[in-house]
């Protein structure tokens, strides 16, 4: 084979890697059209709750504010998957978007780290609202909340061991 041949050969095949990286925008935009319906249902419910309960009476203060501490969790999801859509397109489709220093993504343990400390105030989230509506109590709220800190001590080590150690 000719060295013209060969550097047509190796040209060819970066022009077919470069554009394989466009599937990459089918996540993205999934990502991005489920965090928005995920904000736009999450709305309409805390503006039925805070009508029916705040409102009309309907239920107890506690209760509404489970349900608030709930929305909080959904909505912060929802800003977790707009996070993930944008850094699948800026690592893998186009780094020219305009965006603040925090919330660049240089590499995909990147956006693991953001997605596994956004899952972890989650967890914690959902402690609360059980813990708020009283739904649990005694041994079963223990194990809740042991339960709920292996996973947040099992994601941190993750982060620490993993994640970090890659990027010394």
């Amino acid at each position: 084979m000719s060295t013209r041949s060969k550097r047509m050969l190796r040209r060819t095949a970066r022009r077919i890697t470069s554009w394989t990286r466009m599937v990459a925008i089918v996540p993205s935009i999934g990502l991005l059209i489920l965090g928005f319906a995920l904000s736009v249902k999450t709305l309409m419910a805390a503006i039925d709750v805070t009508i029916d309960g705040v409102v009309l009476g309907h239920d107890s203060i506690l209760g509404v504010a489970a349900r608030y501490i709930e929305y909080a969790d959904l909505f912060l999801l929802s800003v977790a998957l707009y996070l993930m859509s944008l850094g699948l397109f800026t690592l893998f489709v186009s780094d020219r978007i305009p965006l603040p220093k925090w919330l660049r993504f240089s590499d995909f343990d990147d956006l693991k780290e953001r997605l596994i400390s956004v899952i972890c105030v989650m967890i914690g989230v959902f402690f609360l609202g059980r813990v708020l509506e009283a739904s649990i109590s005694g041994i079963d709220l223990l194990w809740l909340g042991l339960a709920s800190s292996v996973v947040i001590c099992a994601l941190t080590v993750f982060v620490k061991l993993v994640i970090d150690h890659r990027a010394e």
